[in-house]
């Protein structure tokens, strides 16, 4: 008797779209459940906040997942029966391993686990690793730079030449050759190393001395190119190369900013850059950064290809991204690849999306080099009043105003502006833009607006309204904006010129 091998088209058919229909319902529930949870009035206090936060960056992304999951079993389902069907119809019979039976090819699209595994995704910086070759006096003489760089004792010029000249040297290794450079160096004379490079480095005829950006190109050499073993020597030998992680909290969520210290610092399962980064993957966290985020979803809005030019796995333990310093000029700003956490192991600064964690590798990098920072966040009643952080913490990035943090992505060419002509023609130009709102609630503001927050704008209606997004996450809603409306509602709008 004849065994029958291939699968029955019509209950494949029927399997089908039985997974797409649950992909679709469970889609819709996770909508209203978003809605839910975001809403304020039905839960209050710090679990619910905390509720609140791990339901945007973990719990939602997950049953994302699940729904794209079903959704592309269901597709698969559909089209294995389409080749049962014609495999039938051509006389022949599909076997137990035939493509009816197995995984989708990539040229079929990619299954869900294929979309969220990233690491792959990012652009190498160093894909040539190189040989550990440095002869005995080239090693000597970076040796030499290492301890002229770390020692900040002459008066006159100060250390600031011999931090840039080491970094000069470093940037003409391979990192193979970096690698052979650090084991010849001991603990203490990389300690002294990141002692040195931590002084301002001025001297008497050295009045700048070392910038934020040039003591960060330093540790980017060594961090973008040192291998897992040695990137955690450097983390603990050299104290700077970890950001403080604290917040002052977001003022615009409801309830006020919510001061908080990391638990501890993870190694997150998502990668950094996704096979689709998007505007998607901007989910504001704990830290009261909406204008960074905002900024950062204007770019990649602007140029899908922003996040994967700008931000990228290392694959040692480091990720760098491309900032603008005050010059104008782009630099690799290196950051080891954990985040801060809180108990539950939650990233407290932006989460990840479907597209990559690369947003909040975008924060960490800023809080690494921000000078902008000012006084005048808001606090929480019984907290004390905010300060004026310096670069290395995270802290630095909350609050301020749009083109502060907006020339860092972008450059130095921002405008401020309260015109709303200067806006549209800059959307409908395709350059990047975002708005901020009034620091008290308008008359007439409509659901999703919130005080004192910034919003990234991402095109126009068919009406010729800009569409605004909310940093918080794409379960927010979007705000559409006449110019009257801009005009009336609104404080002013950061643009690329």
């Amino acid at each position: 008797m004849a065994g029958i091998y291939g699968a029955d088209v019509a209950q494949l058919r029927a399997l089908g779209k039985a997974l797409t229909a649950s992909s679709a319902r469970l889609a819709s529930t996770g909508t209203a459940l978003s809605r839910d949870v975001r809403d304020p009035g039905q839960w209050k206090g710090a679990d619910a906040e905390a509720f609140r936060n791990d339901w945007a960056g973990t719990h939602s992304l997950l049953l994302g997942k699940v729904v794209e999951a079903l959704a592309e079993a269901g597709k698969a389902a559909g089209r294995h029966a389409d080749e049962q069907e014609l495999a039938s119809g051509a006389g022949g019979t599909a076997s137990r391993t035939s493509a009816a039976g197995g995984p989708a090819s990539k040229d079929r699209g990619d299954s869900t686990a294929e979309y969220l595994t990233g690491g792959e995704h990012s652009v190498a910086r160093h894909p040539d690793r190189g040989e550990a070759n440095l002869a005995a006096p080239e090693l000597d003489r970076l040796r030499g730079l290492v301890r002229a760089a770390a020692s900040s004792s002459n008066f006159f010029v100060g250390n600031d030449t011999d931090v840039n000249e080491l970094r000069d040297a470093l940037a003409g290794l391979k990192p193979a050759q970096l690698n052979q450079l650090l084991e010849s160096l001991t603990d203490d004379e990389i300690r002294s190393l990141g002692s040195g490079a931590a002084t301002d480095g001025k001297g008497l005829f050295n009045g700048e001395g070392t910038t934020p950006f040039e003591r960060q190109q330093l540790l980017d050499q060594l961090l973008s190119k040192a291998s897992r073993e040695h990137v955690r020597r450097l983390k603990d030998l050299i104290p700077w190369a970890q950001p403080d992680g604290t917040a002052m909290g977001d003022a615009a969520r409801p309830g006020g900013p919510d001061p908080s210290g990391p638990d501890q610092w993870v190694e997150p399962k998502w990668p950094v850059i996704g096979q689709r980064p998007s505007t998607d993957d901007i989910k504001q966290g704990q830290y009261g950064d909406c204008v960074v985020l905002a900024a950062a979803g204007a770019m990649i809005n602007a140029d899908p290809g922003w996040a994967r030019e700008h931000v990228t796995d290392n694959g040692n333990g480091t990720v760098s991204v491309l900032l603008f310093d005050k010059n104008g000029q782009e630099q690799w700003v290196s950051v080891t690849s954990d985040l801060p956490a809180n108990s539950k192991g939650t990233q407290m600064g932006a989460k990840a999306g479907f597209g990559g964690n690369w947003p909040a590798y975008v924060e960490k990098a800023l809080a690494q080099v921000y000078t902008e920072d000012d006084n005048n966040d808001g606090a929480k009643e019984g907290t004390p009043p905010d300060q004026a952080y310096p670069p290395g913490n995270y802290r630095a990035i909350e609050g301020n105003w749009g083109p502060d943090a907006f020339q860092y992505l972008a450059g130095p060419n921002i405008a401020r502006t309260s015109a709303a002509d200067d806006v549209w023609e800059a959307v409908r130009q395709g350059r990047p833009a975002l708005v901020t709102t009034l620091a008290d609630l308008p008359q007439g503001a409509p659901e999703g607006y919130h005080t004192s927050h910034a919003y990234f704008v991402t095109g126009l209606d068919a009406e010729g309204n800009i569409l605004l997004r909310n940093p918080w996450g794409s379960q927010y809603p979007v705000l559409a904006v006449t110019p009257q409306d801009f005009k009336d509602k609104y404080q002013d709008a950061s643009v690329v010129r």
